[in-house]
């Protein structure tokens, strides 16, 4: 069926004000709006993914790099070591490095979150790969345009290439199944269909229109997508069905990627523009991106926001999706029981979608419940002095996030008991001198993040240390049973570290756990700590 075009801006995402007792919300920015990051003179960027690490990396094409950008914006560049290899898409391994294809340098490359490059030879001379994709057997599986086949490479760089069964078909995008399903599937750009792989290598083909040239496939919630670039349409696998949206003329479709709510976004190559749908394929706006864009691939960053590399203008874009901070751990008072004359300290708690900024109010209850709480005049700072007023009654602290998106109502502490005369001011002693046989601080582990989480669907996972000027690393594993998978040396900010996790299709429905470790850099000043999380595999 066809689809109207829409004009910027639609909001997909309501934008909530922050309405809990005289905290205002800035302005929202606009869904849509975009902000363009240079890349290093010459790129032509095709892949992007978002890291183990929290950052973006991108596949520079002809500037031959692995790009990093932070989420403010900083881009790190590390060249790869076989000359005018052309990286084009890039992918996160079940080893948690990042993998890339060289398509004239026919290898794969594997890059650590530090940088360092090592590259493994496509066993077919001019193979030229192209898209590459994790599988729910931990392997990664690639496209080779060339050589018409389908490649596998295991974690410690084993090749296995597999030969797709129609001639001259340019196999382009390749991506896993949806949750239950233990295929890979890709698209034929000169054969017009769509192929599903088993990992044994069995090759199954179904037809599309032709001069469909499929380019970009994804799974988004539990469908299969295609952008049928020649032909300006959005096909949608059902089985063995082919179901067809029809796009504005001109457009031509080229990636596809899950956007948060779930939502479909896709780069529309002919016009330099992303659109996004619902998951069910309703087109709800198209955005303009720069000038000669030219946008390729996109995925959704830790920001819940969308990246796309702009391939005409060496370029990579930010696009405001709409997404607002979501809390994981509410904040925290200190100390839990605080008398008159004493300072009061509150976290801003943990959030997710990268917060800019927060804003405090301090509130007075007459009991532990929040309905008898109110503002506290001029209270809206992180610490607060507490006065004779707060004698015998209890206070909380209301934490709003905001981030590129805008604000959402504040997340409540949990009400702490305050004493009924003040506290003396301290006598002054001096700070005695640290030895190596001083004490060491108790250090604690918490871990906040969902009970449950579906095979192959991605979930935060966020780790506080207290103190959080505890210096040292945290180590997570996730397990079930025998299985695991490690993420090591995560630096906390501030007390917090974030890692998303995806449990592999191969893991069994049923119990899980998510182990933090912290390890500190002067064991003599913090001590070890370890928290578990339970975890349940759907």
């Amino acid at each position: 069926m066809a689809i109207r075009t829409l004009v910027r801006p639609v909001v997909l995402l309501t934008v909530s004000a922050v309405a809990v007792l005289g905290i205002a919300a800035p302005s929202p920015a606009a869904v849509g709006d975009d902000t363009s990051f240079a890349l290093a003179a010459g790129a032509t960027p095709y892949g992007t993914v978002l890291g183990p690490d929290g950052a973006i990396w991108i596949a520079t094409g002809a500037a031959n790099s692995i790009a990093r950008i932070d989420a403010k914006g900083v881009v790190t560049n590390f060249p790869v070591p076989t000359a005018a290899s052309t990286p084009r898409f890039i992918t996160v391994g079940s080893d948690k490095n990042l993998w890339f294809t060289e398509q004239t340098g026919n290898k794969i490359g594997r890059i650590t979150t530090a940088g360092v490059i090592t590259e493994f030879p496509v066993t077919t001379p001019g193979a030229e790969p192209f898209a590459i994709a994790p599988g729910p057997d931990g392997n990664l599986w690639f496209t080779e345009q060339a050589a018409n086949k389908i490649g596998r490479i295991t974690t410690s760089g084993s090749v296995t290439e597999f030969t797709i069964p129609t001639p001259a078909s340019v196999p382009y995008g390749i991506v896993a199944g949806p949750a239950g399903s233990n295929d890979m599937y890709f698209t034929e750009s000169a054969g017009d269909k769509i192929g599903k792989i088993t990992s044994s290598g069995a090759i199954t083909e179904f037809p599309l229109t032709t001069g469909a040239r499929p380019f970009g496939i994804a799974t988004v919630g539990s469908a299969l997508w295609v952008a049928e670039h020649g032909i300006n349409k959005l096909a949608q696998l059902q089985g063995s069905t082919v179901l067809e949206i029809s796009l504005p003329a001109g457009t031509q479709p080229l990636w596809i990627t899950q956007g948060p709510g779930p939502t479909m976004w896709v780069s529309f190559f002919g016009t330099s523009s992303v659109a996004v749908f619902t998951a069910a394929g309703s087109l709800q706006a198209i955005y303009p991106l720069d000038s000669g864009a030219k946008p390729t691939g996109l995925t959704q960053g830790s920001d819940g926001n969308i990246w796309v590399a702009e391939s005409g203008i060496a370029k990579v874009a930010r696009v405001l999706s709409g997404q607002l901070p979501s809390s994981v751990a509410p904040p925290v008072v200190t100390p839990s029981g605080v008398a008159v004359g004493a300072t009061a300290t509150t976290t801003s708690g943990t959030w997710a979608y990268e917060p800019t900024s927060y804003t405090y109010q301090w509130q007075r209850c007459t009991t532990n419940a929040t309905t008898s709480c109110a503002v506290i005049p001029g209270a809206a700072a992180a610490t607060y002095v507490v006065t004779s007023a707060d004698a015998g009654k209890h206070l909380i602290s209301s934490v709003a996030a905001t981030n590129l998106n805008g604000s959402v109502s504040a997340v409540n502490s949990v009400p702490v008991q305050v004493g009924g005369s003040a506290t003396p001011a301290p006598t002054a002693s001096p700070t005695p001198t640290p030895t190596a046989t001083s004490k060491r601080t108790t250090t604690l582990l918490t871990i906040a993040g969902p009970a449950a989480v579906a095979r192959g669907s991605a979930a935060t996972f966020v780790v506080t240390v207290n103190p959080s000027t505890a210096a040292g690393v945290v180590n997570l594993t996730y397990r079930q049973g025998a299985k695991r998978v490690l993420v090591t040396n995560l630096k906390p900010v501030n007390g917090v570290v974030s890692s998303s996790f995806a449990p592999p299709a191969n893991w069994s429905k049923g119990k899980g756990r998510v182990i933090a470790r912290f390890a500190p850099t002067s064991p003599t000043v913090n001590s070890f700590a370890k928290s578990i999380h339970l975890l349940k595999v759907r």
